[in-house]
């Protein structure tokens, strides 16, 4: 199979992987959201918000340096592995120092011990970093699988057993932590590589110079991803931190799942072909146009059934979220648009232009929330919206400027992707209009039902040789041959 194919397999099986793995996650949720209050999963996100900053500068980037290092892939795990071992012990220590803070600065001291307790994440995800790098590298991303698909039963499951037997928010932190072991498990047992007592001293610098500037972009991008988390959690409360959570695991269930597993994928791909424009204008036009076409419609799809499926799988006590649900559904549609321009800078070694554009919207976005923060958690995920908007169509024209390629090609890659989620909204709306007061699991039936008709009539119609080329990547699929190449 040529390099694009099997970059183009590993996507699907990265897809068919990961979103199992968010549907097993969602599903878990959907049990514990009847047995928790809202101020549980909020007390929880309280501490995550934090972790996440800290993994963000984690092991300073030597594990996304090994993905891209061309060369000595043994060493190269190596001083990733050390670097990983020795942050993660050095964020443990500073985590349990800094939880008392960490729950002050969020109002809510309840919080210290559930920091102090998620400190140990860092020792256990660090041991598993190098390996799932290693897989990554490698594009073995049907094997990465087991160890992705590990991490979400185990955690559902003990967390829903906690839950039952009266441990509250402790059953969702104590699932998080065994589920983190599952994985790091079963990172190892699929990657044959194994750490030695000796140290390759000389790829230390480079390959933290390579990283250094990617930590850059991923603590930037960590701010502008999880900064309405902050806000919301800062002014609003545990309580409505709690339902934007839920509201966003739905969308992260679905759209996010195409442009985390796309993201997965193409910087590796990308580093390959970053030695020709040509070949990654190409690669980069094509991606844009299957990611579109699958995100944008998902993320309509939701926008319309955003009532039903908070009700059918959350509750009543959990209504707060389903306007929340409708605007984080917008910004991930139009955030898979904009997502992997920053796959082709950080592939063509452009990490500090990219860290430039990720300040650009911080910029624009964290003033912008703490604005909205004063008016509720709707104006959150309103202002989420508005600004990755106009950060996105920045992204893409930066890129367009680098490899070379017209407004009118963009336009053509997510034409199809527009015109189904455009169609699919349209039948929603009008579906709304006509259809009678059913129970809401009755009502989530009928909305699916018509919108993936919808959906497969009007892509079939726009184009049905790219709906043929997806069908390829599935798993079990026939490859990629046949595949239309992007258009020029």
């Amino acid at each position: 199979m040529s390099a694009g194919g099997s970059t183009l397999r590993a996507a699907g099986w990265a897809f068919a992987a990961t979103a199992g793995t968010r549907l097993v996650t969602l599903a878990g949720l959907a049990v514990l959201a009847r047995l928790l209050a809202p101020g549980d999963f909020g007390l929880l996100a309280f501490a995550l918000v934090y972790i996440t900053y800290a993994e963000t500068v984690g092991d300073f980037g030597t594990t996304v340096a090994l993905i891209y290092w061309p060369e000595r892939r043994d060493d190269a795990a190596q001083v990733t592995f050390v670097m990983n071992t020795a942050m993660g012990m050095g964020w443990f220590l500073l985590t349990l120092a800094l939880a008392p803070a960490i729950a002050a600065f969020f109002e809510n001291p309840d919080a210290a011990p559930i920091v102090r307790l998620l400190a140990f994440a860092f020792l256990i995800k660090f041991l598993g970093n190098t390996h799932d790098g290693l897989a990554q590298k490698d594009l073995r991303f049907r094997a990465r699988a087991i160890p992705e698909l590990g991490l979400a039963v185990t955690k559902a499951a003990v967390s829903i057993g906690l839950a039952l037997a009266g441990l509250g928010v402790w059953s969702l932190v104590w699932g998080h932590l065994v589920g983190l072991c599952a994985w790091t498990i079963g990172a190892w047992a699929i990657v044959p590589w194994r750490p030695r007592l000796s140290f390759p001293r000389d790829l230390l610098a480079p390959m933290m110079r390579y990283g250094r500037g990617i930590v850059g972009v991923n603590v930037i991008a960590a701010v502008v991803h999880h900064a309405d988390l902050v806000v919301v959690g800062r002014m609003i409360g545990s309580t409505a931190l709690g339902l934007y959570q839920i509201a966003y695991k739905i969308p992260e269930a679905s759209v996010t799942v195409v442009i985390w597993v796309a993201s997965k994928v193409l910087f590796p791909a990308f580093s390959r072909l970053q030695g020709s424009i040509d070949e990654l204008r190409h690669a980069y036009l094509r991606a844009l146009e299957y990611v579109s076409f699958v995100t944008i419609p998902l993320a309509a799809g939701l926008f319309v059934a955003a009532e039903p499926i908070v009700l059918v799988f959350f509750g009543p006590r959990w209504e707060g979220a389903i306007p929340l649900l409708r605007w984080l559904a917008l910004y991930t549609g139009i955030r898979s648009i904009g997502t992997h321009a920053g796959d082709v800078l950080k592939a063509t070694g452009r990490s500090g232009l990219l860290a430039g554009l990720g300040v650009i919207k911080a910029a624009i976005l964290v003033p912008s929330l703490i604005v909205a923060g004063r008016f509720g958690v709707e104006a959150v995920a309103m202002t989420m919206v508005v600004v990755t908007a106009a950060t996105s169509a920045l992204n893409i024209a930066v890129v367009q400027r680098i490899l070379r390629f017209s407004f009118a090609r963009v336009v053509r890659a997510v034409r199809t992707g527009v015109v189904a989620g455009a169609g699919l909204v349209a039948a929603g709306i009008l579906l709304g209009r006509a259809r009678l007061d059913l129970p809401a699991a009755a009502d989530l039936a009928i909305v699916a039902g018509v919108c993936s008709i919808v959906y497969i009539a009007i892509a079939a119609a726009v184009d049905r040789p790219l709906v043929a080329g997806l069908l390829r990547l599935a798993p079990g699929g026939g490859g990629v041959a046949g595949s239309r190449e992007a258009r020029s």
